[in-house]
């Protein structure tokens, strides 16, 4: 019998359809009684190995995800595994797109206990579209039904097909696989709909309705529960006001959500919501209210929707050529309706979008000749020029001098927070005048801001414009400047234009001029990247010799400060590199200089650091750089960390959140490259990371493109080396072992000039050992040198791996890893474990080989990286038989690598949507994770998580 009811009650909370700040998606779940019930007796039956489904529907915001997520907080409390599958109208015609969406985390989960069909069908999932067929694709959704069923013998499962009126075909069959076929296995099947009309879903559930599986329709809410949820919202009372908007919601739960949550979520707006973005009837509801106030208030409240959400009650007055005290009298009724919240010496709109619709309510001309008044009466009383710049650009102004220049005061009051709004300000003081070109300063300033915020090719075009208009040396010096900023970051194929750039501005330069400091010391990071140490360190000193009235220089020090640090580093002089470098640091100020902001001194130091220091002092390192990138708007400087930062997690076994800059970066990959930026470092782990999750065609393909950006822009000083290994690596598991031999030693031998960072050496040695034992033995030898030499942790871990290597010992590999592990590189250190293991099995007693895999099975588990493990697992079929990794089901050790990144993200202050754009997934996987966090570790809201993870770090 289909158990089909009607529901008029409502989650009081917020479901994850929409998002709010009050309240979170945790809040106690009320009015879904009936529900609730049916979904725990589900997860019982479950768990006495009887399958069965809960289909749950409605339109959008009615409450099914949160739903949803009660469920799965109780399934995984229980100690349930979860597959969480997610549809998308993009998606329809993409087989197996839904199930394959939350596949690999499962299959990560599960570790060792994945059973082979799921394997199989990974792999099955993983070749290109075009080559599977149809008798392929139900191979694959047999192997998926037949996978997750034997999954549940580990632990009870629960499958969620979440949107699933957009599932593809292919994945309709699994979930109707998993509900047909329900009898005996510990799984639920629980999916939320739409009302739809697609004959793939019609079909679907007429098959679902004939094996009877129950079926909740969730509808509007009633009155009661209505007042509830708004009172929820509102964290109030209902005001008379509120209450007008909650009955015209109709008890719709979504738009209630939007009606109650204006203040919240339109907080910091300006007025600049369009009108397409305001429902229909809020705007009448609004208007309505408007026409039940005097004509003289309404005259009043369109004036003070001009001037913002929050208005001072004195320029209103000044405004309106009345005094205070007139003002506050005629505001009193809005006061008392809700309409506005009094503060000390300023009122507010309480909805930001009833402050909008007010400013909307009179005609277009009006609005512009009210903002131009109020633009002139707020220079009159020296308001800030952005406050005043405002106004101007709403009243419309064309070919306006005076906006104009308000404009560009605003971008220099702004430079010092955000290049970006600097930028807009910039552009829209150029509008003003018409034709632009008209002023070389401010394209030159709006040249130097697209420099900064990566926007290279369009500052480029700027400088080719203008150069031919250049009327005296400082116009010309201003452009070089300008154009040596861009050619400097395009990699090696334009440092020589650079070079050339920068000497013809030195020879321009009177000896006099503070300005020679910058460029010196820019020429000498240039000398860097191109290797030349030497002529770099002859550079910085020419540059920190420099007095001007007898006295050093104080600004500009920091550049050359960077290159001798820098070129330390190379050296393998650590000591001299880290004071370098911090010294770099305490120098680093914001001049607005080009030079000055393209990149900053965390950059030299993270990079230093990581060959001496814990990783977590890098990471802080690069967190602060980051801070200091993120005040000024500098999103190139910001480019040239992300490598490090990436480099960093990663070897600390941070695998989602190097991962998650891996794919951020690459999403812009197309703007940085046309921009002549090249990032084989990013490029490179992320070839390395694909290998790891044993994606081997991702691997390939993004191995390839890093060894072409390598080729044509060059790496960043000291990075080369972990390019090519991460290349190599993926070139030795694609069965080229003697290309990766050559590309070890192609690298090996750049590096002959002078030391440098040898992450390729172990492997190197490894190769080479039986092939060319003499060559194997220099590359020793030169290590341990190196080691000697700067007595830098790294170093240190690989002069005892490559002489691990050489002599085919696996207590020096093993020692080398425990080098590893106390700096915080877990992931190299289970790397030189494990390769141990593969190259040198013989020379370890039975009892220490079983040992040694259960160490390093234990640590690939930890890491969530499956190759290894399944490179281990057939390299010792019978041994790894024995070793048996579990993950707890509660508490720290059960989070998973992707729920430890968002935990902490989340002990950081982060939002979700923030800790989305960080990790580069989905809002909706963010709150899956948060979610997952807090029931693994028994706690109720972010606010324990946030002091847990900060507690446990």
């Amino acid at each position: 019998m289909i158990d089909r009811r009607v529901a008029g009650q409502r989650v009081i909370g917020q479901g994850v359809d929409f998002v709010g700040s009050n309240i979170g998606p945790f809040e106690p779940l009320v009015g879904r009684d009936p529900e609730l019930r049916a979904l725990r007796a589900a997860i019982q039956r479950a768990e006495s190995r009887v399958a069965n489904a809960i289909v749950l529907e409605g339109e959008p915001g009615i409450g099914k995800t949160r739903l949803v997520t009660e469920t799965q907080n109780l399934a995984t409390s229980r100690g349930w595994l979860t597959l969480r599958c997610h549809s998308s109208d993009l998606d329809i015609e993409n087989p197996f797109v839904a199930v394959s969406s939350g596949l690999d985390d499962l299959v990560a989960h599960l570790a060792s206990d994945s059973p082979g069909e799921l394997i199989d069908a990974l792999a099955l999932l993983r070749k290109p579209i075009t080559s599977r067929n149809e008798s392929l694709g139900d191979q694959i959704a047999a192997l998926l039904v037949a996978g997750l069923n034997e999954a549940s013998t580990v632990r009870p499962l629960l499958v969620v097909f979440e949107d699933a009126h957009w599932l593809d075909e292919a994945s309709a069959r699994v979930f109707w696989g998993l509900v047909r076929g329900r009898r005996s296995a510990s799984v639920l099947t629980l999916a939320t709909f739409r009302p739809s009309e697609r004959e793939t879903i019609l079909s679907l559930r007429r098959a679902l309705d004939s094996q009877g599986v129950s079926t909740f329709v969730l509808g509007s809410l009633s009155p009661t529960h209505a007042e509830a949820l708004a009172t929820e919202i509102l964290q109030a009372p209902i005001s008379p006001a509120s209450r007008l908007l909650l009955n015209d919601a109709g008890g719709n739960p979504l738009f209630i959500t939007e009606l109650m949550r204006g203040a919240a979520e339109l907080a910091d707006t300006t007025g600049s919501n369009s009108a397409d973005a305001i429902p229909t009837s809020l705007r009448s509801l609004v208007l309505r209210r408007l026409n039940g106030f005097s004509p003289s208030t309404r005259d009043l409240l369109f004036d003070a929707s001009l001037l913002g959400v929050t208005f001072d009650v004195r320029i209103l007055a000044k405004l309106r050529s009345t005094d205070v005290a007139a003002v506050a009298d005629s505001l009193l009724e809005p006061i008392q309706q809700g309409l506005l919240d009094a503060q000390t010496d300023t009122l507010r709109f309480r909805h930001a979008v009833v402050q909008t619709i007010v400013a909307e309510s009179r005609i277009a001309m009006h609005r512009c000749i009210r903002h131009r008044e109020i633009a002139q009466l707020l220079a009159q009383l020296d308001y800030s020029a952005t406050k005043v710049a405002e106004h101007h650009w709403k009243s419309s102004p064309l070919q306006s001098d005076e906006a104009s220049e308000w404009m560009h005061r605003a971008a220099n009051e702004s430079k010092r927070l955000s290049l970006e709004t600097s930028l807009s300000w910039l552009e829209r003081s150029i509008a003003c005048l018409g034709d632009g070109l008209r002023s070389f300063d401010l394209q030159m300033e709006k040249a130097t801001c697209l420099v900064l915020t990566g926007r290279l090719v369009e500052a480029e075009a700027i400088c080719q414009t203008v150069e031919p208009l250049v009327t005296n040396p400082d116009e010309a010096m201003r452009v070089r400047i300008t154009q040596t900023a861009l050619t400097s970051m395009a990699g090696r194929t334009r440092q020589d234009e650079a070079l050339a750039n920068v000497d013809w501005i030195l020879e321009s330069l009177d000896a006099t001029d503070i300005r020679r400091v910058e460029m010196l010391g820019w020429k000498a990071l240039l000398l860097v990247f191109r290797g030349d140490l030497l002529g770099a360190e002859t550079c910085a000193h020419e540059a920190l010799a420099c007095r001007f009235d007898g006295r050093p220089a104080e600004i500009g020090v920091s550049r050359p400060y960077e290159a001798l640090g820098l070129a330390a580093l190379l050296r393998g002089d650590i000591a001299n590199a880290i004071r370098y470098t911090e010294k770099a640091t305490e120098t680093y100020e914001h001049h607005g200089n080009v030079f000055t902001t393209i990149m900053t001194p965390h950059f030299a130091r993270a990079m230093t650091l990581l060959a001496s220091r814990p990783i977590s002092e890098v990471i802080a390192v690069v967190e602060e750089g980051y801070a200091s990138c993120d005040r000024a708007g500098h999103e190139l400087a910001r480019l040239h960390l992300d490598p490090v930062m990436a480099i960093a997690h990663f070897v600390s076994g941070d695998t989602t959140s190097a991962q998650g800059l891996v794919g951020r970066v690459l999403h812009r990959a197309d703007d940085w490259r046309t921009g002549g930026v090249s990032l084989p470092t990013i490029t490179g782990l992320g070839a390395y990371l694909a290998l790891l999750r044993d994606d081997l065609d991702s691997a390939r393909t993004l191995a390839a493109k890093a060894l072409e950006e390598l080729l044509v822009g060059g790496a960043q000083a000291g990075s080369a080396d972990f390019v090519i290994l991460c290349i190599a690596m993926v070139t030795e598991a694609d069965g080229r072992e003697a290309e990766a031999r050559e590309l070890y030693r192609g690298i090996w031998e750049l590096f002959a000039r002078d030391a440098s960072l040898f992450s390729v050496a172990p492997d190197l040695v490894r190769l080479t050992r039986t092939t060319d034992a003499d060559f194997a033995l220099d590359v020793v030898t030169r290590v341990e040198a190196r080691s000697s030499l700067s007595g830098a942790t790294l170093d240190r871990a690989h002069a005892l791996a490559c002489r691990g290597h050489y002599e085919a010992r696996p207590d020096l590999l093993e020692a080398a890893a425990v080098v590893w592990d106390e700096g915080g590189w877990k992931l190299a250190a289970a790397v030189v474990r494990t390769s141990a293991l593969l190259n040198y099995e013989k020379k370890f007693a039975a009892r220490e080989l079983e040992s040694a895999l259960s160490k390093v099975l234990l640590s690939w588990a930890q890491l969530e990286q499956p190759r290894p493990v399944r490179l281990l697992r057939d390299k010792f079929p019978q041994q790894s038989k024995q070793v048996k990794v579990e993950r707890p089901v509660s508490g720290p050790g059960s989070l998973t690598q992707s729920e430890k990144a968002v935990a902490r993200l989340v002990a950081d202050g982060m939002t979700n949507k923030q800790i989305a754009q960080r990790l580069n997934v989905s809002h909706r996987t963010v709150d899956t994770h948060v979610s997952h966090a807090l029931a693994k570790l028994g706690l109720t809201s972010r606010v324990l998580l946030a002091s847990f993870m900060a507690q446990n770090r």
